[in-house]
């Protein structure tokens, strides 16, 4: 009898040591860290750190991802507008800029993760998250080659943007260095009322040397060691030159 309650008692300690090491080993599996962007300004000593939410929006922190460790956005120029840091840079990614010897290269556009182009995507738009800027080809017929037209330009908001939320993918938040997207936005000259230097005409004031262009020296994203793989893509160039013979057609010029 009281071997057989010394048996009964072993295969529970057993069982209980084999439940432990389970979800011990499941927690070490499942947890995993989110990829962390280091986004560093010019002028700027400290840096802009951003956790990128690839549960969120998959496609954009892929492409992102590739993008930002090939080097594509070392000495990128960036806008300072009213709503945070948008992209200003004239550069889009090609196809070779995220993959190896594609069979094909082409200006390209992923597949926009939010939810009105059916991606669970809940993020808001709020102060301090980054997302994805893309074109709206809806006037021209093509609703849904815009919602999957993003390629590599990125706003980082400085207020809350609420009539973003669906629309657009945010894929990650500021989690250091807010202070430095504050101190950058509070330089944000109003180039409509600014008179001080009544020489430079309207025609001969460019992007490049705009009083609200920053340069980004770099951004670099640490994995953890995970690979995000490849975003869905789009032809964009395709959706593109359609778009123009349209507006060609009917306003004379390019869209």
């Amino acid at each position: 009898m009281k071997k057989g309650i010394l048996t009964v008692l072993i295969a529970i300690v057993s069982i209980a040591i084999i439940l432990v090491g389970f979800f011990i080993i499941k927690g070490k599996t499942y947890k995993v860290q989110n990829p962390i962007a280091t986004i560093q300004i010019e002028g700027y000593e400290k840096p802009i750190k951003i956790e990128l939410d690839p549960q969120s929006a998959p496609n954009a922190v892929a492409n992102f991802v590739k993008l930002a460790n090939n080097g594509f956005y070392n000495n990128y120029k960036v806008t300072i507008e009213e709503s945070g840091l948008t992209a200003s840079d004239s550069k889009e990614a090609r196809l070779s800029n995220i993959q190896e010897n594609p069979q094909s290269d082409y200006v390209y556009g992923i597949k926009g993760d939010f939810v009105r182009n059916d991606v669970q995507n809940f993020i808001r738009h709020e102060k301090g998250v980054i997302t994805m800027e893309r074109d709206d080809y809806s006037y021209f017929g093509y609703t849904e080659e815009g919602y999957n037209s993003a390629n590599s330009k990125f706003s980082i908001l400085t207020q809350n943007v609420d009539s973003y939320n669906g629309i657009s993918a945010a894929f990650g938040k500021v989690i250091e260095g807010m202070d430095v997207l504050d101190a950058i936005a509070a330089t944000r000259v109003d180039e409509t009322t600014d008179d001080s230097d009544d020489d430079v005409t309207e025609d001969a004031t460019t992007e490049d040397d705009s009083k609200n262009t920053i340069i980004i020296k770099s951004i670099t994203v640490d994995t953890f060691g995970v690979d995000y793989g490849m975003p869905q893509v789009f032809n964009n160039e395709e959706v593109t030159e359609k778009v123009n013979q349209i507006y060609q057609q009917y306003f004379g010029g390019n869209q």
